[in-house]
């Protein structure tokens, strides 16, 4: 029954992580409620993800430091600056603009492996990205917050420490032992049903994450759609030019990165900026899963044309 249920949420993945998004906003108890499962549900998802991957492939990309060190620096350090220099332009209110650049900044989202594997894409690629990105925010997120947004960071290493050992690591760690025990045979027979308990992971995580926003919304509607739009637009402009930056690696590869630079890691820079940006990095963190949760829905067709092209 239970494996049964499971195929059912692989099979419709992408209309339900659309449904979680909204779900939260329209059942603010549910959202309420669940809120308490958030960070499990990111690390359960991560280390499921990790169950699908291949230890080899990812070896294999760490093995290319230099393709590894350009993903690296254009997803820490260039996207950034190129987010400050359009808000700038566009004369971006301060509170949305500090916010779009912290999420230009962030290290990609700790489910942008399984967004991958349910889209077709590089899942080993995303994993590298993810993990050695997450390590190195430490020493290029005070260059953007003095630099960039002359802000003072007052958060300690500490608590990032912290937070890097338990939803990365501790997934590393469950997933290896998973491996081991049960090998690689069970787990390919299974991969469906992992596929799916990532689905009602990544779901839980859509729901919690909207607690609060529907009072929000109710009260200040229009700043709400704002940040929504803006969540949307940098997502898609941070997809397309990781996509095109890195069409030299293939289709498929630059598709990865593409993901990767679009799906950003806004709950651990809420954390790392220890609320120096304002209320408005709140409202902005809950408005960026949208994008992440709707646009695979809306884009899966053209994944596969460019994948099959």
């Amino acid at each position: 029954m239970i494996r049964q249920i499971f195929r059912v949420l692989a099979r419709h993945a992408r209309p339900l992580l659309a449904g979680g998004v909204f779900a939260g906003l329209l059942l603010p108890d549910l959202a309420a409620l669940l809120r308490p499962l958030m960070e499990a549900a990111v690390v359960i998802s991560l280390t499921l993800s990790m169950l699908r991957i291949d230890a080899g492939a990812m070896a294999a990309w760490a093995r290319r430091p230099a393709r590894a060190g350009a993903a690296l620096g254009w997803i820490l350090l260039g996207a950034p600056v190129l987010t400050l220099a359009a808000v700038n332009l566009l004369g971006v209110p301060a509170g949305l603009a500090a916010a779009l650049v912290f999420a230009a900044a962030a290290p990609p989202v700790t489910a942008s492996p399984a967004f991958a594997l349910l889209l077709g894409l590089d899942a080993p690629l995303a994993l590298v990205v993810l993990v050695v990105g997450t390590a190195l925010l430490p020493l290029t997120l005070g260059p953007v917050a003095f630099w960039l947004l002359d802000l003072e960071l007052t958060v300690g290493l500490g608590p990032f420490l912290v937070r890097i050992v338990v939803f990365i690591g501790l997934p590393f760690v469950v997933s290896g032992i998973v491996r081991r025990l049960a090998g690689r045979a069970p787990l390919d027979d299974r991969a469906i049903e992992i596929n799916g308990a990532i689905v009602l992971a990544l779901v839980v995580f859509a729901i919690a994450i909207m607690d609060g926003v529907t009072a929000r919304l109710l009260a200040d509607p229009w700043t709400v759609a704002l940040f929504a739009g803006a969540a949307f637009a940098l997502n898609i402009a941070l997809q397309s030019l990781g996509t095109a930056l890195f069409f030299w690696m293939g289709r498929r590869q630059a598709l990865t990165m593409g993901l990767s630079s679009g799906y950003r890691n806004m709950a651990i820079m809420l954390v790392l900026t220890a609320g120096i940006a304002g209320p408005d990095m709140w409202l902005y963190v809950a408005m960026a899963q949208l994008p992440m949760y709707v646009l695979p829905m809306l884009t899966a067709s053209l994944y596969r044309r460019l994948l099959a092209a």
